[in-house]
């Protein structure tokens, strides 16, 4: 009785092949998902950090242009700039039908933050509370 060993041994091979090209495959797919997972973390990471600057600068801005002399705010926007640090700030008179508010914005490349505040004698003064991350004009054509 003669059995053919050759043969076993070919197809028991390919299985083996087979299989070492599933895991592969399987890992490679594994790899691919955690890049891009990673990419997404990175992304977002980016978008926070962009954010929380854009923040900073233009609350900086704000907290700059309380201490500066301004003229008398009018209807349209009145701008000042502080090149060393990067800030700049801005006022004009609040459409706001009480207490003749000053609106003022902090400004960060497109990021605004806004404050009321009551203009005398060349000084804002602002009281507590009425710090803005939006504009308060019922219009937001105003605010530009």
């Amino acid at each position: 009785m003669k059995t053919d060993f050759k043969q076993h041994y070919v197809s028991h091979g390919f299985s083996t092949i087979l299989m070492a090209i599933i895991l592969m495959t399987v890992g490679l797919v594994i790899l691919v998902g955690f890049n891009l997972l990673v990419s997404s973390w990175q992304k977002a990471i980016l978008m926070e950090s962009r954010y929380y600057q854009q923040f900073n600068q233009a609350s900086s801005s704000l907290t700059w242009a309380i201490s500066q002399n301004w003229q008398t705010p009018k209807a349209n926007w009145y701008c000042i700039t502080e090149p060393t640090y990067q800030l700049k700030a801005c006022i004009k008179q609040s459409l706001l039908k009480i207490d003749k508010y000053v609106l003022v914005r902090g400004e960060a490349e497109d990021f605004f933050l806004y404050m009321l505040a009551h203009f005398d004698n060349n000084r804002l003064i602002v009281e507590t509370g009425h710090w803005l991350d939006y504009c308060p004009e019922k219009k937001a054509i105003y605010c530009e």
